[in-house]
């Protein structure tokens, strides 16, 4: 069992042999989901503002967040809210497009949990508590010499894989091109929506006249 003193809940930062460790590539081709407002063309966003897991101004890549799910995508997008505030504003939730993002078969990714945490020094604490540690741990996985994609994660909020892709607008990594990204649909359109709304024990608030008919599933 872990041990209960305060050294056992500071997370790891990066090692400086990081670089030696050989990585472990796991399976990471395969469907992933991303919302986004429905003024954007694409669920594509490269960020390297600094606000998230692993993006940060300084990184060699930004970094586009998605989820295994549709209702881990939904957590992690309004989780903040719905803890602060119980409840959800239509209009909120009326303005998003669900996307499908597919990954290709070659993708070089790996996942930081399991063996892998042992074996690069980390916890899971080290990216899920304080950002400026795990933006330093994205920021030095980038420059590893496996040459990663990117990093499969637990979401904060939903405690599901979720994907960070590394990558850029302008001078893309090759597997960019081979992205897949398909939107499926208006999120309250969604065959499942309000049986999630339900199951998560969600109130919506300045609800419209009449429930949107689900037009996909």
């Amino acid at each position: 069992m872990a041990t209960s003193g305060p050294s056992a809940v500071i997370p790891p930062e990066p090692p400086a042999e990081l670089s030696k460790v050989k990585l472990r590539l796991g399976c990471v081709a395969g469907k992933w989901f991303r919302l986004s407002p429905n003024r954007h063309p694409s669920p594509l966003f490269w960020s390297r503002l600094g606000w998230y897991r692993f993006d940060s101004p300084t990184a060699r890549w930004g970094v586009s967040y998605s989820a295994h799910g549709i209702r881990a995508a939904f957590q992690e997008v309004f989780g903040d809210k719905i803890r602060a505030a119980g409840s959800l504003d239509y209009p909120e939730v009326e303005d998003i497009t669900v996307w499908l993002i597919e990954t290709p078969s070659d993708f070089r990714g790996v996942s930081l949990y399991g063996e892998t945490l042992t074996l690069i020094g980390a916890t899971e604490q080290s990216f899920v508590s304080d950002y400026a540690i795990s933006q330093r741990w994205g920021a030095e996985l980038m420059h590893h010499p496996a040459d990663l994609d990117g990093l499969v994660y637990h979401g904060r909020q939903c405690g599901e894989d979720c994907l960070a892709m590394f990558g850029d607008e302008s001078a893309s990594r090759p597997y960019q091109k081979q992205l897949t990204v398909t939107p499926l649909g208006d999120l309250v359109a969604w065959s499942n929506f309000w049986p999630m709304i339900e199951r998560l024990g969600l109130r919506i608030t300045t609800m419209p006249r009449s429930r949107r008919t689900p037009t996909w599933t």
